[in-house]
């Protein structure tokens, strides 16, 4: 736990100091600056005159003027200014051009400044531009790229150490979502889209759509695939609201991706069209995170199930599911409790160090004996001795299995020496398995049982929705920083 605070640590302090840099190289360098007026020219036109006019006076200085390469005509009409005060002026441009059509006429374009307290000249033509932009996109690039190495060591160290957790979710889907923004501006940044600030604020917008785009196929068929898996769901086990949530969950997606991608077109008489555009980018942007973190808990969860605990365990928890009217038991929790056994021969052979069984559940309204005695009687005549179970017959859910059985273990080691935990369940219940054990303050690696494939897409979601609850506060921050990024644009 110090590691991760000291690596994160590590990375606000990384943020921080490219936050000042780009505010030093701004100022430093911004009392100059060159206009791209936007105005195309062919290879021969000339200027005859050029006049610069301002409405409000001693905040710009006029220096010159010139011509750059553009690919959109032969060359753009270029002028330089430095600043002379502080405060907002307005520029109008007249020049008069001399081109082999011999068009003379006098032409007028209107450019709006602002000049703040460090003498940085900013025009707010467009949008929000000023002459050491570059670095402010390479510094975006750079906050990036520590973003995704950051995640990605701590992405592959859980993976490592088997610390499945919510945190891990976050981090592949922070890391997912930061490499495709990055991948999408450097491509973008290559073939020369991005040529000034707003260009590059207008193309994050963008990019947020293509994502989209992009994404829509697999997150069409994931929708699809849940839904089915949900109904077949409340076709054999019946119709409750949890297993309904896959359905919820793709509505709500199709609903933002068709208001993300204008099939559902908002009215612009209702608000100014720059505020839609905005709404319509931050929705994008949202959306796009929450994909990425769908994405990163069906990984982590996957992960879960397949992950082969190390052969040490003193302790297995079997986690109970409700049993047959005559006491045995059903499907389900015979799988977990024959994959309990299983892992627990295998680590004899291997180490010569047995395993105690803590069956864990308790006994329902409509149950004849606890969980946890059925699965006692089960282990007995699979012949594992009465001297290596200890049954938690008090629990009705899972975080009470894994909280009474802890007790029970705590209660047997007299010498409170250091031991190894285990619990066994269905697959698509291991990630809550490892989430629930840390809430109660240890650490337990899954022992995975394979089960009906339809449960499994349902879990997905359900693990999702935790995180979404779970890290709630995160994500929140994270939502109004994308927010604030696009309402101060």
């Amino acid at each position: 736990m110090k590691k991760k605070k000291k690596r994160f640590i590590v990375l606000a302090s990384f943020y921080i100091l490219l936050i000042v840099s780009c505010f030093i190289v701004i100022t430093a360098f911004g009392s100059t600056y060159r206009l791209r007026t936007s105005v195309g020219f062919s290879e021969n036109a000339e200027i005859k005159s050029l006049s610069v006019k301002y409405s409000n006076d001693n905040i710009l200085e006029y220096t010159g003027y010139g011509f750059d390469d553009v690919p959109w005509a032969d060359k753009e009409l270029v002028i330089d200014f430095k600043s002379a005060g502080s405060g907002k002026t307005d520029v109008t441009v007249i020049y008069n051009n001399e081109n082999s059509d011999e068009d003379t006429s006098y032409h007028e374009h209107v450019y709006s400044f602002h000049v703040n307290s460090f003498g940085t000249i900013i025009e707010n033509t467009k949008g929000t531009n000023f002459t050491a932009y570059r670095y402010v996109i390479f510094a975006v690039f750079a906050f990036l790229i520590v973003t995704i190495a950051v995640m990605a060591w701590s992405f592959i160290e859980s993976m490592r150490k088997a610390q499945f957790s919510y945190y891990m979710i976050a981090y592949g889907g922070l890391g997912l979502f930061s490499a495709a923004l990055l991948t999408f501006l450097i491509y973008k940044f290559m073939n020369n889209v991005i040529t000034s600030m707003y260009e590059f604020i207008y193309t994050v917008g963008g990019i947020g759509d293509e994502f989209v785009l992009v994404m829509t196929p697999l997150m069409l068929f994931m929708a699809v695939a849940v839904s089915i898996s949900n109904i077949w769901l409340m076709k054999n086990e019946g119709f409750r609201p949890v297993n309904g949530l896959g359905i919820a969950i793709s509505v709500l997606w199709l609903a933002g991706t068709l208001i993300t991608t204008r099939i559902i077109n908002l009215n612009p008489s209702i608000l100014d069209r720059k505020i839609i555009n905005i709404f319509i980018f931050i929705l994008i942007y949202i959306l796009c995170y929450f994909e990425c973190m769908l994405i990163s808990t069906i990984v982590c969860a996957a992960m879960a199930s397949k992950y082969k605990p190390a052969l040490n365990k003193d302790y297995i928890i079997i986690l109970g599911c409700a049993i047959r009217n005559d006491g045995s038991l059903t499907p389900l929790l015979k799988a977990r409790t024959d994959t309990a056994v299983d892992f627990e021969k295998a680590q004899y052979e291997k180490t010569g160090k047995h395993a105690v069984f803590v069956p864990s559940g308790g006994q329902g309204d409509d149950e004849i004996i606890s969980e946890s005695e059925a699965m006692e009687r089960y282990l007995t005549e699979t012949g594992i001795p009465a001297s290596q179970i200890l049954r938690e017959d008090k629990s009705v859910n899972t975080y009470q299995n894994f909280k009474f059985s802890k007790e029970i273990i705590d209660n047997s080691n007299k010498e409170n020496k250091d031991i190894n935990i285990a619990f066994a369940s269905t697959n698509y219940h291991i990630f809550r398995g490892y989430i629930l054990s840390k809430k109660l303050g240890f650490y337990a690696q899954g022992i995975s049982a394979k089960t009906k494939w339809y449960f499994f897409p349902n879990a997905f979601i359900r693990e999702f929705i935790g995180l979404l609850v779970d890290k709630k506060w995160y994500h929140l921050l994270f939502i109004i920083v994308i927010i604030l990024s696009f309402f101060s644009l």
